[in-house]
């Protein structure tokens, strides 16, 4: 989740919105709203009275103009915001993609504040989809006024507005008087830069600023020792871990997995770490996730049984050295990310505890990485044989994490894993109606990866935020964008 989602959630409000720390689905600018019996058709009652920050009135063709934007391809705007570099990249991951690919095949104004959608099939998590940040509704007039330069001018109708932004620097906020929920309580906010973590907390505890996110593991205890400051920690709803690229050979026997599994000690890694925030993973869904499986026990930690799984894999000699399947080898390199994020807080120290783990089994690994965005394009196109990478969640449905990962057999972006009985399970629980039915589908789920051993989840993180003690009414939120019209400075 980053600084432009939460600065999203100021500015826009989206249809439905999540509960606090929950995920559960509350009225956003959809008061209320019915479905068809079969699920395929959605009716969404708007409220009435809300303008955007621009004057113009919130209707059913302005939400109808946005869903039009977001899916089709030949939407003028649509092209703009691909020209600015904006890739709708949330409506293909929850939608499916665009135009007929789309899974909402239709959006329409029922009157003037009703909007039908219709759905080519049943999409369980659409609620929780239509509550994420990045389904904001925008005003159509100031779309189309700023097109390409749209983003430096947002427009939404959220509990604030833009009225300062210097790129890399800072971003302010004023408050909106006229939103239709909660007034803010405070009529400014300015979020600031500030890349370093150690920088940041010099700035909290000087009185420079009055919150921040991005706290070093080891500066965790001595903020909730600080009289003068708070702690707060997030929901678990992320998830570090090491991916395999399934065009390795070793890589697709299952003894070698498992080997990486049991030579890892996650515990320590977490303990050590993770300044006591963390969890060790036993799979992909954290525990702040309903589908989470919590009778799911992980691979134990033994060095001695990953070294006979290797010895048994033909490896007698241990692993330090990989084949490509087109016959190329090269040493073995394990490639960690040069950012921190909430799920790996430190990536160079945990690459080194992992590194030195493997090498208790037998299995030697080289450490490298590389700037973040060449990093993310060779995950993209399935060039890194082994590496960290991460999920945080966006909307608190388990479909956000397990499909839109596995749904997709041998994506390039995703290691080249191939399980269809797996990707077929998660597109059947994302048709069903009911949590309960969902739940058993995705407890199943977890287990298929746990014994297919098909990634390692290593850790979750409560991501820690440091806060004045004069400051109220920051409610951490499970997907990251905490709303800012429920905060107090005193």
């Amino acid at each position: 989740m980053g600084e432009e989602t939460i600065h999203a959630r100021q500015l826009y409000d989206t249809l439905m919105s999540l509960e606090g720390a929950s995920a559960e689905i509350r009225p956003g600018l959809a008061e209320r709203w019915e479905a068809s019996p079969d699920g395929t058709v959605w009716t969404f009652h708007l409220r009435r009275g809300v303008r955007f920050h621009d004057g113009t009135p919130l209707d059913a063709a302005a939400v109808v103009w946005n869903f039009e934007r977001w899916r089709r391809s030949d939407h003028p705007q649509h092209a703009n915001q691909v020209r600015a570099g904006r890739s709708f990249e949330y409506w293909a991951s929850q939608f499916e993609g665009f135009d007929a690919a789309a899974v909402v095949s239709k959006a329409e104004a029922i009157g003037s504040h009703a909007v039908q959608l219709t759905l080519s099939s049943p999409l369980a998590p659409l609620l929780a989809s239509l509550a994420m940040p990045g389904f904001g509704i925008a005003s159509p007039a100031a779309v189309e006024r700023w097109g390409t330069e749209f983003g430096r001018h947002p427009v939404g109708t959220g509990a604030f507005r833009l009225v300062g932004w210097a790129p890399g620097q800072e971003v302010v906020l004023e408050a909106n008087p006229d939103h239709w929920g909660a007034k803010p309580k405070v009529s400014r906010v300015v979020a600031r830069t500030i890349k370093d973590n150690a920088r940041r907390l010099a700035a909290l505890k000087a009185g420079e600023i009055h919150a921040m996110e991005g706290l070093n593991p080891d500066d965790v205890r001595a903020v909730a020792a600080d009289p003068g400051l708070r702690l707060l920690l997030r929901p678990e709803n992320n998830t570090g871990y090491l991916a395999f690229n399934y065009r390795v050979r070793g890589f697709r026997d299952r003894r070698v997995r498992l080997a990486f599994a049991h030579a890892i000690d996650k515990r320590a890694i977490v303990e050590a770490l993770y300044g006591g925030t963390g969890l060790a993973a036993t799979q992909f869904q954290p525990p702040s996730l309903w589908g989470h499986d919590p009778g799911l026990r992980d691979h134990a930690h033994s060095p001695a049984r990953a070294r006979e799984l290797l010895r048994q894999a033909g490896f007698p000699n241990g692993l330090r050295e990989i084949t490509w399947e087109d016959g190329g080898r090269e040493p073995l390199v394990l490639w960690y990310m040069p950012v921190s994020r909430p799920y790996f807080p430190n990536p160079r120290e945990i690459a080194q505890a992992i590194a030195a783990d493997l090498a208790r089994a037998g299995i030697a690994v080289r450490l490298k990485t590389v700037d973040w965005a060449v990093y993310l394009d060779r995950v993209k196109n399935g060039r890194l044989p082994l590496y960290m990478l991460g999920w945080i969640g966006d909307n608190g449905d388990p479909d956000h994490a397990l499909c839109a990962v596995f749904c997709a057999p041998g994506a390039a972006h995703q290691g080249f894993y191939t399980n269809r009985a797996l990707a077929d399970l998660l597109r059947r629980a994302r048709t069903l109606p009911g949590d309960g039915e969902r739940a058993v589908l995705y407890r199943r789920a977890e287990r298929l990866l746990h014994e297919d051993v098909a990634r390692l989840f290593i850790a979750h993180n409560r991501t820690p935020l440091a806060l004045a003690r004069g400051v109220t009414g920051y409610l951490p939120s499970l997907t990251g964008a905490e709303p800012f019209n429920t905060v107090e400075v005193r």
